[in-house]
């Protein structure tokens, strides 16, 4: 599985969204399904997936989609040449 399927999974699973609701302007607290506990949830199966770890700074750097991406490709996953 590519690394921005499993991405997306991670926000499909935590958050319990349908495949069509993820989208790449989704961010924390504007919608019902991302609030600050499943913005919890969400930190925990990412490190896990991914195998990183976030500390407190980037936990609230992570505040949409697309940021949660550029979290990750700063520790080190690919997702264009994977």
């Amino acid at each position: 599985m590519r690394n921005l399927e499993k991405y997306r999974n991670a926000f499909i699973n935590v958050l319990e969204l349908e495949e069509d609701e993820v989208v790449e302007n989704l961010v924390l607290a504007e919608s019902a399904e991302w609030d600050s506990i499943a913005h919890m949830g969400l930190i925990c199966e990412i490190e896990d997936v991914f195998d990183v770890s976030l500390d407190s700074e980037w936990m609230t750097e992570f505040n949409s989609y697309q940021s949660g991406i550029e979290l990750l490709e700063r520790l080190g996953v690919d997702f264009i040449n994977e």
